[in-house]
């Protein structure tokens, strides 16, 4: 395996399952009508994948191995380690005329170079993957022989060649992907190098097949490899790993609601309401003496507040109000400038900025805290709001 999925000398499943095995469900997904069928035939895939992974690894928790091998050949636009591969339909064009030994104007070069132009036949104008397909299902191996791993290795290469401007570089590795694959394999490949798959299902309903929260942390992290790793068990839940002590998460944010209809929307049950304060949404993480802050957006403003309890407009005034049991926690809440002169805060658009409070100012910085998410390595995000309030009230020791 390689250090991109599965530490490096570990067994991978992606270096064992045959990249046809990959192009045939793409193809029985593409081919299916109806939703709901394209979305079982992928979620077959994907478990079967899990159930040679487990057999493979035997739960072993260390194991970096994952979906990330198959999922970025599945969503290609969302893979955002390998570098572009700087083809076109153009130059495969070529290549295929090229290696194919095609007569530069017969009707199969012709077929290739104009792809666009309407044909007779359904499905294959406008589509170079599917015209490659009718031109080289005559002359190909029935088979291929590459596994999944190695088409990724290859288009690594293909990347990393056309980064260095090394374009004979990556016609050797086409050409290596092109004579050990089937028809099939390399109407497949074709569109997951120009990142353009027509499998008639988007990209979040592969990430939604994949995990229910795959889609709401590839928001977050834009990660794909993270998101196979993390979410790689179907029954662990978001909220059990995007919350981490010093890794921003996106917290969760209000809607702007009628308030005649709040009791309706509430189902008629009993409700929550907070002041809504008009700060700079802000979230603290705290370990010890260490500690970090970011925004809503995941920008860090540790620098400002302060790192530890001997620098910054807030930590040193804070450190000593949590009570000596707490050893680390994560705080969500809105970071307010407080005039003490006037006993007021003070609104957003009054000219000052409290990510900049500088030590002179009259105004004080002040946290205003309304939710916990982690207190001494337990997460919270599973427990009801009714209990985290209740937790958040045992974290402080008044500041006098």
């Amino acid at each position: 395996g390689t250090s991109k999925n599965g530490a490096p000398g570990e067994p991978t499943v992606a270096a064992q399952v045959p990249f046809l095995h990959l192009c045939t469900t793409l193809e029985k997904i593409q081919k299916s009508k109806l939703r709901p069928d394209k979305s079982k035939i992928l979620g077959d895939f994907i478990e079967s994948w899990r159930k040679f992974h487990s057999a493979l690894h035997k739960e072993n928790p260390k194991t970096t191995d994952s979906f990330y091998s198959a999922m970025r050949l599945i969503v290609p636009p969302f893979e955002r380690e390998r570098m572009a591969y700087g083809i076109k339909e153009s130059m495969l064009a070529k290549l295929y005329i090229d290696v194919l030994g095609l007569p530069k104007n017969g009707p199969e070069a012709n077929k290739l170079l104009n792809y666009r132009a309407p044909t007779t036949s359904q499905g294959e104008a406008g589509d170079f993957a599917s015209m490659a397909y009718f031109v080289l299902k005559k002359r190909c191996a029935s088979q291929g022989n590459l596994s999944i791993k190695e088409v990724n290795d290859f288009l690594d290469s293909v990347a990393i060649n056309n980064a260095s401007k090394q374009k004979d570089l990556v016609k050797k590795s086409l050409l290596h992907l092109i004579t050990q694959s089937s028809a099939l394999e390399q109407k497949w490949l074709i569109r997951m190098i120009l990142k353009d798959m027509k499998l008639g299902v988007s990209k979040e309903t592969v990430l939604q097949v994949f995990h229910p929260d795959a889609a709401e942390l590839y928001n977050v992290n834009t990660d794909l490899n993270k998101v196979c790793q993390q979410l790689h068990n179907p029954s662990v839940s978001l909220s059990e790993v995007s919350i981490e002590l010093f890794s921003a998460f996106k917290p969760m944010l209000a809607a702007v609601a009628n308030i005649r209809n709040v009791e309706k929307q509430m189902g008629n049950s009993p409700f929550y309401i907070e002041t809504k304060l008009d700060g700079e949404r802000i979230q603290l993480h705290k370990d010890g003496d260490v500690y970090k802050y970011f925004s809503r957006n995941a920008f860090e403003y540790t620098q400002q507040f302060g790192g530890s309890p001997l620098e910054g407009s807030l930590t040193p005034h804070i450190h000593n109000a949590f009570k000596c049991d707490i050893v680390n926690c994560i705080l969500d809440g809105e970071m307010m400038a407080y005039n003490p002169t006037a006993e007021t805060f003070m609104q957003k658009g009054s000219k000052f900025d409290v990510k900049k409070l500088m030590n002179d100012s009259e105004l004080q910085t002040c946290f205003c805290v309304f939710d916990v998410l982690l207190v001494n390595n337990r997460k919270l995000g599973k427990e009801t709001l009714k209990h985290r309030h209740e937790i958040l009230q045992t974290i402080f020791t008044p500041i006098n």
